[in-house]
């Protein structure tokens, strides 16, 4: 490349190549420098093509969330993927186009102590991310993350709920003003508190064993079947319905047409009981209370007035405390029952000091009486 007897004549252009790496230089010594690294790489096992191949970007973090993305869309529900896809995209607008092999500890730590969102959004975003990097490993064959940051602890948010009674009153004007099948869902979703609204509307008439009572939930949130014993009540109520022979059904249907084209036997939207709770919330006053909290939530906090936390924690079905917690935050009537028992505390407190009083010359005053 170089001619000894004309120095001043030599190339002003250089280029690469190995294995699958093509880089240009525009001097001999960085071109060099440049080979003897991916040699080095080579010979110790280390290298990796695509890191070097800066237009195609294979390992561009953006690049693999958008994949990633596109396709969790085709394998889960849309409100899932919305759940933490708003999360996600903030991490592209952190690293953008970085090569995901130099994102580490460091990195990830930063941007969660940039994220202005809650202790509950930061965890939901951080298991999507480690969800992402899994998926990444085994599709594109990248070496794993050795470390974690810590989020800290997370705080559960607490809802708006109502009592029991007023909860009865809002689920009694509910069956005065709307469709059957609408009460029985929302009467449902404040009895059998371990299920979702989703999936209570999920149910089909294969789902409802009328013969022994039963709510079959097939394939809930937790991936295991919830099965749910009915009340006599709603057993009643049920073998009271007229039965569909098609047992693939919606159990919680419109029983006729409706306009802007809702057909009757079709499955009763999320909307419709949103906003019949909320028209009965409305129609008696009550505000800030909407559909889950009203029911699941409610129920569980009234509960506490007649069952342990372990009963209502097998009513929910959670393996878990973080979430189950929230039912027993102790506030309002709970915190003055606790301040009134130092009126107890301080009485006792008189009679002791009045009994000291009495005691004679080398006497010892018994304080386990």
């Amino acid at each position: 490349m170089f001619c000894p007897n004309h120095p001043q004549i030599k190339p002003t252009s250089f280029r690469v190549y190995f294995d699958k790496v093509y880089k240009r230089f525009d001097n001999y010594e960085s071109a060099l420098n440049f080979l003897s690294g991916l040699r080095f790489e080579a010979s110790s096992g280390k290298l990796d093509p695509r890191d070097y191949q800066t237009k195609s970007k294979p390992l561009a973090f953006k690049r693999l969330v958008l994949e990633w993305l596109e396709l969790k869309a085709r394998q889960i529900k849309p409100s899932s993927l919305s759940s933490f896809r708003s999360g996600i995209l903030r991490a592209i607008d952190a690293w953008g186009n970085a090569n995901i092999k130099d994102i580490g500890y460091g990195q990830i730590e930063d941007f969660f102590m940039a994220h202005q969102g809650s202790s509950k959004t930061k965890l939901n975003l951080l298991v999507a991310l480690k969800t992402f990097w899994r998926w990444v490993e085994d599709r594109h064959d990248v070496p794993p993350l050795k470390k974690w940051p810590p989020i800290g602890h997370v705080e559960m948010a607490f809802r708006d709920t109502v009592d029991i009674p007023t909860q009865e009153a809002i689920i009694n004007d509910i069956k005065a003003h709307e469709p059957l099948r609408v009460w029985l869902c929302i009467k449902w979703l404040a009895t059998y508190i371990a299920i979702r609204p989703g999936e209570m509307r999920g149910l089909t008439e294969g789902h409802v064993d009328r013969q022994r009572g039963l709510l079959i939930v097939p394939h809930p949130k937790e991936k295991r079947a919830k099965i749910i014993t009915l009340i006599e009540e709603d057993i009643e109520i049920v073998r009271a319905l007229p039965l569909a022979f098609n047992p693939d059904m919606p159990f919680f249907r419109h029983e006729r047409n409706l306009k802007g084209g809702v057909k009757a036997g079709s499955r009763l939207g999320h909307r419709a009981i949103y906003l019949a709770w909320k028209r009965a919330c409305g129609r008696m006053g009550i505000e800030g209370v909407s559909l889950y909290p009203g029911t699941k939530h409610s129920t569980a906090m009234g509960y506490r007035e007649i069952c342990t936390p372990e009963q209502i924690m097998a009513m929910t079905l959670h393996r878990t405390g973080a979430a189950f917690r929230r039912y027993f935050q102790t506030g309002g009537e709970d915190l003055k029952n606790l301040f009134e028992r130092r009126k107890t505390l301080a009485t006792a407190g008189k009679k002791v000091a009045k009994d000291l009083g009495t005691l004679g010359k080398g006497q010892v005053y018994d304080f386990k009486k």
